[in-house]
């Protein structure tokens, strides 16, 4: 007898077949059976041997872990705002995660920033860029660092000080208008950095694969320009240690065009593959929406929390960046209660 589990929820039966026919159960009548079903085990159970506890926690698959595992969230305040308003906005946000940024190139032993928000009690997810990534119209991007010996002495000098909830090298390493240089350069970079951090007990992450080249990437199609850089990135990080592979995504998504309703599905499927493919959980430090659908808001942080990510950072946009903000001044906007209350 083979015994088929249907997905739908309104058919929440099991078909029965054997020599070509079946039968369809009622639900109430499926669980009388399984009720006896476990008597007759419980029944039996002198005869069974007990796994040890610690023997059944070794035999969690990866998939397991993963399933049990909840998402934290945080965000990023962008504009004009001092840290101390930046920390009243977050905390009516209700979260203790925050994205900040220290650039290793100008760091002179001390960031009285990061030292704020640790201070108030805030996890760091800490974006370490060799330069200043400004991406701005007219501006040169930052070439990634090809000196690893001098590199290495400066994220040293961070992480010997700091110890960040995750390090996150760089930011979006496949963005042209924030990085130049062959991505073999950035790939080398991750291999130092994950390096350092391991040394020091530090959760390490890139800086952010975009979700659309991903799903270029899972749809087989002939490969170029930055989605080609995406495949070689998760290749790369296959035999990286790294900690979690992160993602950048933004709404409304491009491949469903401008509207306001989630589309069920996508970062599930996305965070799905890398984790395949990689063997890595994964996290994404910028959710970035650039409408102010609150019924899109709450989709897509249904589908990071069923996607399992680790961490998920909103970013609150400011004029002119293409991101609708989630405060205004200190109070929250709309866009920001409801994000708010679907991380609840």
């Amino acid at each position: 007898m083979t015994i088929y589990l249907f997905k739908n929820p309104q058919e929440m039966n099991i078909q029965l077949s054997g020599n070509g026919t079946g039968i369809v159960m009622p639900k109430t009548l499926l669980l009388f059976c399984i009720a006896a079903f476990i008597g007759l085990f419980t029944s039996c159970k002198k005869e069974t041997v007990a796994t040890p506890a610690s023997q059944s926690a070794s035999m969690l698959s990866a998939d397991d872990a993963v399933a049990a595992s909840t998402t934290n969230f945080g965000a990023l305040i962008s504009g004009n705002t001092n840290i101390d308003d930046e920390i009243k906005i977050l905390n009516k946000l209700g979260v203790k995660y925050v994205r900040y940024a220290i650039v290793l190139k100008d760091f002179d032993g001390v960031d009285k920033g990061y030292e704020k928000w640790v201070n108030a009690g805030f996890k760091v997810l800490l974006n370490l860029n060799w330069d200043g990534v400004l991406g701005s119209t007219g501006k040169t991007p930052v070439a990634f660092p090809t000196d690893m010996v001098k590199y290495r002495s400066k994220l040293e000098q961070v992480l010997d000080k700091y110890h960040p909830e995750v390090a996150i090298i760089e930011n979006e390493e496949c963005t042209d208008q924030f990085h130049s240089g062959p991505i073999e350069n950035y790939i080398t970079e991750l291999k130092t950095a994950v390096d350092v951090c391991n040394q020091r007990g530090i959760a390490v992450a890139d800086g952010g694969i975009h979700v659309d080249y991903v799903e270029v990437v899972m749809s087989g199609m002939k490969l170029d320009g930055n989605a080609l850089e995406t495949k070689k990135l998760i290749d790369a990080f296959k035999t990286m240690n790294l900690t979690y592979v992160n993602t950048h995504a933004k709404g409304p998504f491009d491949r469903f065009g401008k509207q306001n309703v989630y589309p069920a599905g996508t970062l599930e499927d996305d965070a799905d593959y890398l984790r395949t493919q990689t063997g890595k959980p994964i996290m994404c430090n910028e959710y970035n929406q650039q409408n102010s659908s609150t019924e899109l808001m709450t989709g897509a942080v249904g589908g990071f929390k069923n996607g399992k990510f680790k961490y998920v950072i909103a970013r609150s946009g400011s004029a002119g960046d293409e991101g609708t903000p989630l405060n205004n001044g200190t109070q929250l906007t709309a866009l920001g209660i409801a994000y708010r209350n679907a991380i609840q």
